[in-house]
């Protein structure tokens, strides 16, 4: 790169000349300039080069020499060659130090089970299962941990570079960051509807990147995937299994790994510090429980823990804000524990957020709207109650009743409908839609859905909250 510039930074001492002169000295000067500006191509060319590369140590300095020699060309500029080759240098120079800043490192660690080990069969029974044929096959790639690892190899984030969980290094700096989808949550409920069997499925997890040296959580996004599906015969366990598995490995939206890596596309480490939100308390009334099915109606605790993880995933995937996770069947004493694929077990602090929502489900209701020869039309609803506090000065920023329904058509001719799945659309359709107007001012739905007279006010104050904590 010196070699470049040998012949064009040269003294530009003043001198005393005659009228016959000048003329030589003007086109010395015009060849000077032309020989300047083809240089000042050639390191500029070398420099995107660079910076193409920047993530490496090595390319990182020859960055920062490209900066030095362009600020010193600048000076040269406006001693030789006027104000105006000046200003180019420096918006030059000021262009490639942007580009300097290294993007962070953060190993992808695979996949994790959320809570005790010795329990998760239990608590994860189709993963888990799927979980001990992998192994027993003795081909890492067919883990759900290399599966993670390799999408995340696709990521484009220009402030974050994920490296496979092999090239973790504890050694340098401050901070070992690791991200890993842990999983937080699985049910499954197999109905009987006269012939038919009709099947959901619901996989929970977060996109936690975190300090392995601290044992603190940076960043986490919730995620969660569902499934409805309607059989003559009772599903199989082997066919319930596999969508389990599809569940996870899709490529599409739906997929819970590709929600993963959506997570680490628009993760910002950035703002590290600020303040943190989180969904504490999720609740559902024994009104609402009664009209789900049996094997959600026996364990509320699972209800409580899809509700809070369905808000806090709209909440992070909409509105772009950063969640820890749930605290809910996640976390004991402030500690989340989890264990990887690969055995290793952490032990991470979890403690409540800055701001916090508490959401309650109060009820479910299904009425009917009309009737004709294709179908009986429904309008499911929801109800639902919503606080957004700040816990350590007992703020409260939106304290509010909402309501939302949703339409579904049955088929003549069909026994009954799918009344879960319906309501799923109804809930899922409040968060959609607070998390919509909380993007945007002046939402119709939010005014004649909110039982709070100042509901926009309450919006307001919580919108400028979680801008700050993006």
């Amino acid at each position: 790169m010196s070699q470049i510039f040998h012949s064009t930074l040269r003294d530009h001492a003043p001198v005393t000349v005659g009228a016959n002169r000048m003329l030589a000295l003007k086109t010395n000067m015009q060849t000077e300039y032309l020989a300047f500006r083809g240089g000042c191509k050639s390191l500029f060319l070398h420099c995107k080069d660079n910076e193409a590369n920047h993530r490496t140590k090595a390319s990182q300095q020859s960055m920062i020499s490209c900066v030095a020699v362009f600020f010193s060309m600048a000076r040269f500029c406006r001693c030789s060659l006027g104000a105006s080759a000046y200003r180019v240098m420096v918006l030059l120079g000021l262009y490639l130090t942007s580009s300097l800043a290294l993007a962070t490192p953060v190993t992808v660690a695979g996949f994790a089970f959320a809570g005790e080990y010795k329990s998760a069969a239990a608590r994860f029974p189709y993963t888990f299962k799927l979980f001990e044929r992998q192994k027993s096959t003795g081909d890492a790639r067919m883990t759900f941990s290399n599966l993670v690892i390799e999408r995340s190899k696709e990521v484009k984030n220009p402030r974050l570079e994920f490296l496979p969980g092999a090239m973790v290094n504890l050694k340098d700096g401050d901070q070992a960051l690791m991200a890993v989808l842990m999983l937080t949550g699985e049910t499954v409920s197999v109905e009987d509807f006269g012939t038919y069997h009709k099947m959901f499925v619901n996989l929970r997890g977060d996109a936690l990147i975190f300090d392995y040296k601290a044992q603190t959580i940076l960043r986490s996004c919730p995620v969660s995937v569902v499934l409805f599906d309607a059989t003559p015969t009772r599903p199989s366990e082997s066919r319930i299994t596999g969508f389990v598995d599809d569940l996870i490995r899709r490529s599409d939206g739906r997929g819970l790994v590709t929600q993963f890596t959506r997570c680490l596309e628009r993760t910002d480490l950035s703002a590290l510090g600020t303040h943190t939100v989180q969904v504490r308390r999720g609740e559902v009334a024994p009104e609402a429980l009664a009209l789900l099915p049996d094997a959600l109606r026996m364990n509320p605790a699972t209800v409580e823990a899809m509700l809070a993880d369905g808000l806090g995933s709209i909440l992070s995937a909409k509105a772009g804000v950063s969640m820890l996770p749930s605290s809910i069947g996640h976390a004991v004493g402030g500690v989340m524990t989890m264990r990887l694929e690969n055995g290793d077990d952490y032990k991470l602090k979890l403690g409540e957020g800055d701001y916090v929502f508490d959401v309650k489900l109060n009820k479910l209701a299904k009425i009917k709207t009309g009737e004709s020869n294709v179908g009986v039309s429904y309008v499911y609803g929801a109800y639902i109650h919503l606080r957004f506090t700040e816990p350590t000065l007992n703020t409260v920023f939106i304290d509010t009743d909402l309501k939302n329904g949703e339409v579904a058509v049955i088929p003549v001719g069909q026994v009954t409908g799918d009344d879960f799945s319906a309501y799923q659309d109804a809930v899922r359709g409040v968060f959609l839609k607070l998390s919509d107007a909380l993007l945007e001012p002046g939402s119709k739905w939010i005014t004649t859905s909110a039982s709070a007279k100042d509901i926009e006010a309450q919006l307001n104050s919580a919108r400028t909250i979680l801008n700050k904590c993006k």
